[in-house]
């Protein structure tokens, strides 16, 4: 009897690690990323979002730029109107040192345009020359549906700027994920995500580059 219960917990947990083993290969699996485009110096890579039928984007940049110019042009939430594709409208709600919170309304060609509220937060390691920026979404603390918007229920990523490899300029990394709802068929959005991605990503450097000074562009290292 005891043995028939010491086989059934040894076999219980086998069943356990096997399991564990199996999660943990499906999310090494799930992490892989897939090249999409590498152009204009902008690698753009994806990964799917489980349980979702959407991807995960990122976007990998080289700038001769300091980190600290794209970072502050990246906190500068207050002229984002001024450059940012499609950014119909921001209101920076809430500021402290380390969070933000802004109010977004966004232009969508041939559908219905977009808002939401997002909450950003700032991760900066002056001495290592490294920032980052995470961002997701909190409608909660924004103003309520409109009903001219289509409120989108999720938005979340990170910005990464830290020194080049040989110790000049930058890498720059954007990771983002959205569900823009609405109506809008799954392929679009995914379509159109990576290619505004590239476009931010090109948009932002351009900024820093008016702001503080020239830029020369060069494609990421692989």
């Amino acid at each position: 009897m005891r043995s028939n219960v010491r086989m059934a917990r040894a076999a219980s947990a086998v069943g356990v690690f096997v399991s564990i083993g199996l999660l943990l290969y499906a999310f090494a699996y799930a992490s892989e990323w897939e090249k999409v485009s590498d152009k204009s110096g902008v690698l753009i890579e994806r990964r799917p979002v489980p349980g979702t039928q959407f991807y995960e984007v990122r976007a990998t940049v080289q700038s001769s730029l300091p980190p600290g110019v794209i970072f502050e042009t990246l906190w500068n939430h207050r002229e984002y109107t001024l450059f940012i594709p499609h950014l119909k409208r921001l209101d920076l709600l809430s500021a402290t040192d380390d969070e933000h919170v802004v109010y977004e309304q966004v232009a969508v060609p041939l559908a219905r345009d977009r808002d939401y509220t997002v909450r950003l937060r700032k991760q900066v390691d002056a001495a290592a020359q490294r920032y980052g920026i995470r961002f997701s979404t909190a409608n909660d603390a924004g103003p309520p549906p409109d009903g001219s918007h289509v409120r989108v229920s999720k938005v979340q990523g990170s910005w990464t700027i830290e020194l080049g490899a040989d110790g000049k300029g930058s890498v720059v990394r954007y990771d983002v994920q959205t569900e823009p709802g609405g109506t809008i068929p799954t392929f679009v959005t995914n379509l159109a995500q990576r290619e505004a991605v590239a476009a931010l990503v090109h948009a932002v450097l351009k900024r820093a580059q008016t702001v503080y000074g020239p830029e020369i562009k060069a494609p990421p290292t692989q």
